[in-house]
């Protein structure tokens, strides 16, 4: 603290300030007269005139800058002095020197933001929130250079390294606005000069400190030519950048020609926000690499582009947030076609396994064509077990399988009928091409993982050019403005998109997931149709031998019409087949229905609840070879037994239609 005493001309006639000259570091004597007077600046003069003339005490910040000390934050307060008769005699001041303090709460709330630092998982982002943290109070400047190792999710040898080394530029901080040549973007890679603070940092991996420095200093000049600091720089601090004991980049700390320059404490300040933003951007470096091995994994799992049907066209949108969402399009019996989107809720490498296997599971359970909720109970209870399974493996609580949701929804072509059941999964939408779709009116039973649950399959009905719509949450929880519900806000947005399916899906993605969205945004877009009645050809048949001639010489003249009359001999073989065992082991009626799709499909259906298998007969075994031949006649065959409440099987052949 410096006191001052003022006469009524405001002419300095007596001081204590020995504690504050000593804070600067100056010896009292004979010149610290002119260094108290120069203390007092323009704007302290104005406060005291003030003081003098409303003879009322004020107070007061002053910035008191110095060539030889810098920057000083000074509090200022002056009171008005009477003579003992009351008359105005001068003005007291008392200064304090609070640059220390400032400088402290100044260091202090810089490494508090610095515990901001790594809430993404992103090396690039985690450098640029340290570069805008420290240009807040720390530095003028801060550029973050990282080698594209880094960036790739590979960790750097921890050894030597080499004095060509280049690294990337992926962040700058600079409050005052861009100052650095446009030629030297961000994103730009780059070596430093092989002496100075930068090759010094590299080599011996810790933070140096330039106090005082000038373009007349090679390397600093060599880095402003380069467009690598700053053109008006007076001190800086370099720090690498390390995770794991290994060099991952390094960061530079610049202070202009305005500024004073960096301290002993400044270094320990930036080498500890460093220090963090290291660690948390070596956590992000690994999350890089278990990322890159999930999605290969998944790419290794999931079918390339999707199937569409004769009855089913279909597209598919995907934007990937480290999760594990898929969908599928299955080619069911009886011409119907399957519709599949799926969720598992970890990422990286043990999420994609476990999508892995409940994708396995769920086609092994499609193609025994399992109604909806069928499939869904046996996957759950599938789930389960994997899930205890792991769970024994590891001796660990926590459940090791991962929860997942899954909707599974069927389109029959013959009535343009869906039946669809869901496990914790968004309903679908669905209505006509022509028009805005609704969300379908169904039971959404508890996520796969959670606990077995007897899923309920629903029913509705699309009209004859019908479109379906199915998602996951990931595309729908970030939505521009918010309000309305997910599934409203992806119907007004397929409306509003036009032009083909693939385009639309494109579209609706921009529009509801334009920034990062809160999981994998999956949209699986489907057109439908009926078959034309004339694909179709259907006949009573009653329970008798006799019956068998008579769909055999029905569907040769219905194949003679198609044009099919190619495969008249061996569809002849299926249907003796198909109608002889639905006569001997099954129950009346009996019906026979032959389907042209993109192949020739034969069915039987039957009252009867006894499902048909195929034996391998012995060399001396006269009967036991019908199903034998069927299955080495068609391309697949198989047994679809009616849904739950009602008696009755199908069992189907198909046959591949020639080109």
């Amino acid at each position: 603290m410096g006191l001052f005493i003022f006469d009524d001309g405001l002419d300095l006639v007596r001081h204590h300030a020995g504690q504050l000259l000593a804070a600067l570091g100056e010896e009292t004597g004979p010149a610290d007269r002119a260094l108290l007077r120069e203390l007092l600046d323009d704007e302290a003069y104005d406060l005291m005139r003030q003081v003098h003339r409303d003879q009322e005490p004020r107070h007061g910040y002053v910035t008191w800058r110095h060539e030889a000390y810098g920057e000083r934050e000074l509090a200022f307060a002056a009171l008005p002095l009477r003579d003992p008769d009351g008359r105005p005699e001068g003005v007291a001041a008392a200064v304090v020197d609070l640059t220390g303090e400032i400088d402290a709460f100044s260091r202090y709330d810089t490494l508090h933001r610095g515990d901001a630092i790594g809430r993404s998982l992103d090396v690039a982002r985690i450098a640029q929130e340290l570069a805008d943290t420290a240009a807040l109070r720390l530095a003028d400047t801060v550029t973050v250079d990282v080698l594209d190792s880094v960036l790739q999710g590979r960790l750097p040898h921890p050894g030597h390294v080499r004095e060509n080394l280049l690294v990337r530029r992926v962040s700058a901080g600079a409050p005052e606005g861009e100052r650095f040549p446009a030629a030297f973007p961000l994103g730009g890679r780059h070596g430093f000069p092989h002496a100075g603070p930068f090759a010094r940092a590299l080599s011996e991996r810790r933070p140096q400190l330039v106090r005082e420095a000038g373009e007349s200093d090679p390397w600093l000049a060599l880095a402003v030519e380069r467009g690598l600091a700053p053109r008006d720089t007076r001190s800086l601090i370099v720090v690498p950048l390390i995770g794991r004991g290994a060099l991952m980049g390094l960061v530079t700390f610049y202070r202009g020609a305005d500024s004073a320059p960096f301290s002993e404490k400044d270094l320990s300040t930036a080498a500890a926000l460093v220090q963090r933003a290291g660690a948390v951007a070596d956590n992000a470096r690994l999350y890089t690499v278990e990322r890159a091995a999930a999605q290969l994994l998944r790419r290794s799992l999931v079918p390339g582009a999707l199937k569409s049907t004769a009855t089913v066209q279909s597209a598919e949108g995907y934007v990937a947030d480290g999760g594990q969402a898929w969908c599928e399009v299955i080619a069911l019996s009886g011409a119907r076609t399957a519709l599949v989107v799926g969720d598992v809720t970890a990422g990286g490498v043990r999420g994609a396994a476990h999508m892995g296997q409940l994708r396995a599971s769920l086609l092994a359970l499609a193609e025994a064509d399992l109604e909806p909720g069928e499939l869904l109970s046996r996957l759950a209870a599938l789930t389960s077990r994997l899930s205890a399974q792991d769970e024994d493996a590891s001796g660990q609580d926590d459940p090791a399988f991962p929860v997942a949701t899954c909707l599974y929804l069927v389109y029959d072509p013959l009535d343009a009928s869906c039946v669809v059941a869901s496990a914790g999964h968004p309903a679908p939408l669905y209505g006509g091409v022509e028009g805005e779709l609704s969300a379908a009116a169904i039971e959404i039973g508890p996520p796969l993982g959670v606990e077995y649950h007897a899923y309920e399959t629903a029913r509705f009905s699309l009209p004859e050019h019908g479109e379906l719509a199915l998602y996951t949450d990931g595309l729908t929880s970030v939505r521009p403005g918010g309000g309305e519900s997910g599934a409203v806000a992806l119907a007004r947005a397929l409306a509003s998109a036009r032009g083909s399916l693939d385009e639309r899906c494109d579209q609706v993605l921009d529009a509801l997931a334009p920034q990062r969205p809160t999981g994998d945004a999956v949209l699986l877009l489907a057109h439908t149709h009926p078959l034309p009645s004339g694909d179709v050809a259907t006949w009573e048949l009653d329970s008798d031998p006799k019956g068998v001639s008579i769909a055999r010489k029905a569907c040769s003249r219905q194949l003679a019409e198609w044009g099919l009359s190619d495969l008249s001999f061996t569809t002849e073989l299926m249907v003796s087949e198909l109608v002889t065992n639905a006569v001997r082991y099954g129950k009346p009626p009996i019906r026979l229905r032959l389907i042209r799709d993109r192949s020739l499909i034969c069915e039987t259906h039957d009252t009867g609840s006894c499902a048909p298998h195929v034996r391998h007969a012995a060399g001396g075994d006269e009967g036991g070879r019908g199903l034998f031949m069927l299955s080495q006649l068609a391309a697949r065959w198989g047994v679809r037994f009616d849904p739950e409440g009602t008696t009755g099987k199908t069992v189907w052949a198909e046959q591949e239609i020639p080109e």
